[in-house]
């Protein structure tokens, strides 16, 4: 989406921080810069650098003593810290790039650390990492590990106030985000960038008693949600309605813990190419999201296609949708099953919030709608910018 909005406005140059086994000669540079110029139909300059690995020490409380010192000691954000990653950015500064546009807080790690003088810099923070990484941490560690998990957490949010601070905007998914931001940190350049989908088809409310959960399984929380649904609601659906089927598609489903498994009625799709398929033979969307941050696209999704939804209150967290008119909201296993269970009886129900979910994704989320407010938020500062460098070139004065 951030894509689509900034090869409107500007050229790109695409610096890609990757695994260190990516082979990042200049013949596969060229390969690459090719397949994604044609993806995204535009042409782009791109720059592979291997990331750097996170080295753990013999002494374990000496990893826990850098990791509560320093973000960019934290796994997952070394990365992007070492001399390496830096240089590569250097490199990028070269050609003298207008602004720059940073997603994710790991991609900002290299520009907090570069000690020069950089252009106007956007970022898409996406989720609140800190907010991410306490919800995981009871989720992710045993009891007696936690407290060292909590005691790192002070070292993200820094982190992430100095990026908010070093960026001309910061961008995040939701007003809940906004407001955190602004009054925790008194950062006074937070702007809201929802998830955005495209228009969908309108489909019927199929007879088929068929559950849906769809989500990539490299993601931790989409993890934790499947084994939540697989092991403690899909049990109560299928005892009251033995006809009933699961569906779990996404890629990587082969790391959920049950794929293997003999758990009746489910069914792992992989990744699907036909999403329009996948959802025609599905009655009801699970969202059981139990951690994580930003807004789930897949909600969505399910609502611009006008199907019925039950998520967890995290799960529909900063979306705005309207718990028993949009979506069905229930956190514990037993409430979440008899939810499915209602709306599997249930036609004009079923009808009813997935017409009201679809006209609010419509009227607040449409892509296009966000790709334009994207490329009114940045291209003001591309003009801003660029009217600052005629001056100087002409030896007028500019105001900072």
């Amino acid at each position: 989406m951030f894509i689509d909005a900034l090869k409107g406005i500007a050229d790109l140059d695409v610096l890609f921080y990757v695994r260190p086994e990516i082979d990042c000669s200049p013949p596969s540079i060229a390969h690459w810069q090719r397949i994604l110029s044609e993806r995204w139909e535009t042409n782009l300059r791109l720059l592979l650098c291997p990331g750097s690995a996170h080295v753990d020490s013999a002494r374990r409380w000496q990893n826990h003593g850098r990791e509560m010192l320093s973000v960019f000691q934290q796994p997952g954000y070394t990365s992007t810290s070492g001399p390496r990653e830096i240089q590569a950015l250097r490199q990028c500064l070269l050609r003298n790039p207008d602004i720059i546009f940073a997603h994710r807080m790991v991609s900002m790690c290299p520009l907090l650390l570069s000690r020069t003088t950089l252009p106007p810099v956007y970022f898409d923070m996406d989720d609140v990492e800190h907010i991410a990484f306490l919800r995981n941490i009871d989720r992710s560690w045993p009891w007696h590990s936690r407290m060292v998990q909590y005691l790192k957490v002070p070292a993200i949010v820094y982190g992430e106030q100095r990026a908010g601070r070093l960026a001309q905007r910061t961008f995040v998914c939701s007003e809940e985000d906004r407001t955190h931001l602004k009054k925790n940190w008194l950062l006074p350049r937070v702007e809201v960038i929802p998830n955005g989908v495209d228009p969908k088809p309108l489909l019927p409310v199929t007879p088929e008693k068929t559950l849906l959960f769809v989500g990539s399984f490299k993601y931790k929380p989409n993890l934790d949600a499947a084994r939540f649904l697989i092991q403690e609601i899909w049990p109560r659906v299928l005892e009251a309605v033995p006809e009933a089927r699961l569906i779990v598609a996404g890629i990587f489903s082969e790391t959920v813990e049950f794929f293997k498994g003999s758990f009746p009625g489910v069914e792992f799709a992989g990744f699907v190419k036909d999403l329009d398929a996948l959802y025609t033979r599905s009655r009801i969307v699970c969202a059981p999201i139990l951690s994580g941050g930003g807004t789930r696209v897949k909600i969505l999704e399910a609502a611009a296609y006008g199907k019925p939804v039950v998520s967890t209150r995290l799960g529909a967290e900063g979306l705005g949708l309207r718990d028993g008119f949009d979506l069905l909201e229930r956190d514990d296993a037993e409430s979440f099953a008899a939810a499915c269970l209602q709306l599997l009886l249930e036609d004009k129900l079923c009808e009813q919030l997935g017409s009201n979910a679809r006209s609010a994704v419509a009227k607040r989320f449409q892509r296009e709608s966000v790709v334009r407010l994207i490329q009114e938020r940045i291209g003001a500062s591309l003009v801003e910018n660029g009217s600052r460098r005629d001056k100087a070139a002409t030896g007028l004065p500019t105001q900072e």
